[in-house]
């Protein structure tokens, strides 16, 4: 197994959304889930804040609207909160890692802040009309950031998913993906043992693998790249950081 996914299922960010068959592991996880992200969360949260003040988000506005799709347990859906914008969305495919994040936005009186959606999102799901509206869908076109960390390797097309996210988005709006970079080929049996153990469908990504998934659904990528490492027991792993725009010109 490669390194970036030996051990993807336990330092706790996004999840695997869709065609995830180890879903229950993700609710068993939950305990330990805060503890295991330390490092991870240590250093994600300050470069998703100096990533959106690159994109010229860099003061709290009460208005501002995201989504954090594999939000966990919000990790960094407080950080948003405290630092970005007024309401988050919190989308995940584990019941138990939501529950742990209302605990959370209970203890901090910010349950009127949050939406918990316990869903695996499909296009489907993104309506335009709020007539159509229920417990797991979002509007069309209604936010300002989308963030995705670690779950797109989890996604069987990952093409698809980063259309869905440009769906959510207003015009301009930001997409913040945090990745495993890409580890090297793998080989067929690797692949199968992973999908059917953890729900992982692809390989890390590397730069040009995201300028093209950005730039075949239609957005604008500002910025590819490296982001940073970090520890997990006595592993390390290389997150690229990816952010990109709905652009004017960029159809829905």
């Amino acid at each position: 197994m490669s390194q970036s996914h030996s051990h993807s299922h336990s330092h706790g960010h996004g999840h695997g959304h869709g065609n995830n068959p180890n879903k229950e592991a993700w609710n068993q996880h939950c305990e330990t889930y805060d503890n295991d992200s330390k490092d991870f969360v240590a250093k994600a949260v300050p470069k998703l804040l100096e990533l959106l003040q690159e994109c010229g988000i860099g003061k709290m506005d009460v208005d501002r609207k995201a989504v954090d799709f594999g939000a966990g347990t919000g990790n960094l859906v407080l950080p948003l909160l405290d630092k970005v914008c007024g309401h988050v969305t919190a989308v995940d495919v584990s019941d138990g890692m939501l529950k742990y994040l209302s605990l959370k936005l209970k203890a901090k009186g910010l349950e009127h802040k949050v939406r918990l959606v316990n869903a695996e999102l499909e296009a489907e799901d993104i309506v335009e009309d709020e007539s159509k509206m229920t417990n797991r869908t979002l509007l069309k076109g209604s936010y300002d950031i989308v963030l995705c960390s670690m779950v797109i390797h989890h996604m069987k097309d990952r093409l698809d998913t980063i259309k869905m996210f440009k769906s959510m988005l207003k015009q301009n709006g930001i997409l913040i993906l945090y990745e495993f970079e890409a580890s090297g080929p793998e080989t067929s049996e690797e692949i199968k043992s992973k999908k059917d153990s953890h729900g992982v469908f692809h390989d890390g990504l590397t730069p040009m693998t995201c300028l093209d998934l950005m730039t075949d659904a239609g957005l604008k990528t500002l910025h590819s790249k490296h982001a940073f490492s970090f520890g997990f027991q006595d592993m390390k792993a290389n997150v690229m950081a990816v952010v990109s725009q709905k652009v004017s010109s960029s159809k829905l």
